[in-house]
């Protein structure tokens, strides 16, 4: 990042993202911000083309697309993949490209690490998933790239999102589970520090308490068929008259079904199990899953959107962060004890 434009920010009062788009004549800053942006680089002697050594003063016409290589999040989860074919599909109908790539430990680390952005391929960034790295959300942020987050929040941090209402997705599926007479019921979640799990967590506890009945809780280092196998069995020690378990995403939900079986426990009859996300191969299972519905397709279009509002040098004023959450819907199918309409 250049010393001269961090200079140029303290000194006019605004942020480095703010003052990279003041000089590169970028929209999203007030006329009055610009020009005070550009009297401090006056004042200073630098030209703006001097300032704006080592930014991008030019579009590629693409947006680069990220999650973490640690979860492999391409190759063995079916969710991303569907945000992402819809995300291209629309940025193509405004011109754009997509870059799809993926972020180890060493590139996670900074900005300077990550060499779409420090070679000046991309427009903007749109981060996927909860296992990205807050310093490097961070980072990006403050050298004044665009940047979005998919299926991820940081409360610390005002930035532009899209995420889908996994709070409220939790509490449906919870109460689905009391619904059919379950009061053992454990909720099998991934790393509490991310985002997507925390909040479908909350929406768990907030239906048991209200039920009057006790949260049970088991955390792994990850939402897999592996982990939820793991987590199950730990919950079975733990509390071996459960009756119904909620599962942070239809991954985890397999996995526990899984080893229920290992474990002579049939589902539904003995375990009832509801998932999250409602993935492509959810209904094939066996018993087919019961899942919360993410409308993933739709996070795509918006993130693309958004995305471009980002990118637009029409706005004359500063732009305030979006961060959009869209609804959820139970899917009922038999692993929660529910006959489907066929079955009738």
């Amino acid at each position: 990042m250049s010393e001269g434009l961090e200079e140029i920010a303290a000194k006019a009062g605004v942020s480095i993202a703010t003052a990279s788009r003041a000089l590169n004549g970028k929209g999203g800053v007030k006329e009055e911000t610009r020009q005070r942006v550009l009297t401090v680089a006056q004042e200073m002697q630098y030209s703006v083309s001097m300032v704006g050594r080592g930014l991008a003063t030019s579009r590629t016409e693409t947006i680069c697309f990220v999650v973490s290589s640690k979860s492999d999040s391409l190759n063995d989860d079916p969710f991303y993949p569907i945000i992402m074919r819809s995300l291209e599909s629309e940025l193509s109908n405004h011109g754009y490209h997509l870059l799809i790539t993926t972020i180890d430990v060493t590139q996670s680390k900074s900005a300077s690490e990550f060499r779409p952005v420090m070679e000046r391929r991309v427009d903007g960034v749109i981060l996927a998933g909860p296992d990205i790295p807050p310093r490097l959300i961070v980072d990006l942020q403050q050298r004044g790239i665009p940047v979005l987050l998919v299926d991820n929040d940081l409360a610390a941090l005002s930035i532009d999102t899209v995420n889908s209402d996994n709070k409220q997705g939790g509490l449906k599926a919870t109460e689905h589970l009391i619904q059919h007479g379950h009061s053992a019921i454990v909720s099998l979640l991934g790393p509490n520090s991310w985002y997507s799990s925390l909040m479908r967590g909350q929406g768990y506890r907030e239906a048991m308490v209200a039920a009057n009945l006790t949260p049970m809780v088991f955390h792994v280092d990850a939402t897999t068929a592996k982990t939820g196998a793991l987590a199950m069995r730990q919950a079975l020690e733990a509390v071996p008259n459960l009756t119904a378990v909620f599962a942070a995403n239809d991954a985890m939900a397999v996995g526990a079904m899984r080893e229920l079986l290992q474990q002579g426990r049939r589902v539904p009859e003995d375990v009832a199990v509801i998932g999250f996300d409602d993935v492509a191969m959810s209904e094939l299972y066996e018993p087919p899953l019961t899942t919360i519905r993410v409308y993933k397709r739709e996070i795509g279009r918006q993130a693309a959107r958004q995305m471009l509002d980002m990118l637009s040098e029409n706005s004359s004023t500063e732009r305030a962060p979006m961060q959009i959450l869209l609804s959820t819907e139970l899917m009922i199918r038999r692993s929660c004890g529910c006959k489907t309409i066929t079955e009738h």
